[in-house]
């Protein structure tokens, strides 16, 4: 026997003229009277009437159906129920049928069970009960609304905009309480804030591995992320190996308390991001004070400063050696920043890493810097989460690549006004569901 690790995908031929090669493999069946009730896929139903009806510019297509079957399932003693029953005509909204609004009238049934004698209505398999739309129509409703505004899915389906929520929440809910039970290895942990400039913040965990998130938080706070870690199995605990983090200390001691096994991993990018972030705390201190040769190479070189040096145009660098000539400060730890993002790009080695870093932060502290004195503290601070990033290499890049498809998300939404709604969104999208 042959296993295919990687089977071959199937190719899907999208041109329609080329679909004539492909009639004689298939099964050709007559067209009947049971044809429309077979393609309309609602089981047990029977096509018997249609009606087109126009509004404007809009086409309705009625299909009046009924049952095929005079018996039901009583669903308390699933025993069969054949009789005394009575009905009330019912319509429901079915997937467009030719670009028409497609509407299914059906007698909607209400047994008397013989063997309970008690009586309850009948339950179809295409309609879950007191809906009016089919399970098919709000699995398309579903699929649209995760990528576009509920709004235009709204005006472009004729439904009123809550009902579009409505089924987005119910069929979401379907999928993320029951998410495929896979045990986590590598925890990413990050916040992503919901206002800008409110300080409102929710903490996304992601699978590393499979690259996806698996739950959305209401904040960062460290009560809440031991809460969601104590709400896991032990097993599901247990198996979590690594964390990857931003440095923020409500995290490690989070990870500390109830994942002792994991190793933290303090992620290379948010480390880099301090040190980018002392660079600009010098460059708009001079830039406030600065005259003359100074203050002209100084304006719009933010992101020449904190760009790396070998992505730089040739403009780019004729201005930063300008920038250099007017300040040894800048220059000197401009230069060590580059230094230090080549220690993390090419340093695969955990002893050899913590040799070169240490005697950077000794080079740092040489140039009397307040600026890098701020980041070799804080380095020192995750010294040791540090240095487990040279142990796999793990890094928070999917994260940041999320955050930044949330982002989207919100603004796709012109924000969510009920966090409920925004996790579901974000696990729809981006969760294993």
């Amino acid at each position: 026997m042959v296993w295919l690790l990687n089977p071959p995908t199937p190719k899907v031929v999208k041109d329609a003229a080329r679909a004539t090669k492909r009639v004689g493999s298939l099964t050709v069946e007559k067209v009947t009277e049971t044809t429309l009730s077979e393609l309309l896929g609602l089981p047990g139903m029977r096509v018997t009437h249609f009606a087109i009806e126009r509004q404007n510019e809009t086409q309705y297509l009625h299909l009046f159906c009924e049952h095929e079957h005079d018996v039901a399932i009583c669903p308390r003693c699933q025993m069969v129920a054949s009789g005394g029953y009575d009905h009330k005509d019912r319509c429901v909204r079915h997937l467009d049928i030719w670009e028409m609004k497609t509407l299914v009238h059906f007698p909607q049934r209400r047994f008397d069970c013989e063997v309970c004698g008690k009586p309850f209505t009948e339950s179809l398999t295409w309609i879950e009960p007191k809906r009016r739309q089919t399970q098919a129509f709000e699995v398309h409703i579903y699929e649209r609304a995760k990528k576009t505004p509920r709004k235009h899915v709204a005006l472009e389906e004729g439904l009123n905009e809550s009902t579009v929520l409505e089924i987005f929440k119910r069929q979401a809910k379907k999928r993320v309480m029951a998410p495929p039970q896979r045990r986590v290895r590598a925890l990413g942990v990050d916040e992503i804030s919901l206002r800008k400039g409110h300080k409102q913040y929710a903490l996304v965990l992601s699978d590393l591995g499979r690259r996806c998130v698996i739950d959305v938080l209401a904040n960062r706070q460290k009560d809440t992320f031991e809460t969601w870690l104590d709400n896991l199995s032990e097993a599901e605990r247990k198996a979590i190996k690594v964390v990857s983090m931003d440095m923020w200390r409500p995290y490690r001691s989070a990870v500390k308390a109830k994942l002792p096994q994991a190793q933290i991993v303090a992620d290379r990018f948010h480390v880099m991001k301090q040190l980018n972030h002392q660079i600009n705390l010098l460059r708009r201190a001079l830039q406030r004070k600065a005259v003359g040769p100074l203050a002209e190479a100084l304006k719009g070189s933010r992101w020449i400063l904190l760009k790396k040096r070998s992505e730089l145009q040739a403009e780019e660098e004729e201005k930063l050696q300008v920038i250099f000539e007017a300040s040894a400060e800048l220059r000197a730890i401009y230069l060590l920043k580059e230094e230090f993002r080549t220690i993390c790009e090419k340093i695969t080695n955990r002893d050899q890493a913590a040799r070169f870093l240490q005697a950077w932060t000794w080079q740092a502290r040489a140039t009397g810097s307040r600026y890098l004195k701020r980041f070799v503290n804080t380095l020192a601070n995750w010294w040791h989460e540090f240095l487990n990033y040279f142990d796999d290499r793990i890094t928070q890049g999917f994260v940041e690549g999320i955050n930044r498809a949330i982002r989207g998300i919100i603004n796709r939404a012109f924000g969510f006004r009920d966090f409920d709604n925004f996790r579901l969104q974000v696990l729809v999208e981006h969760g294993e569901t």
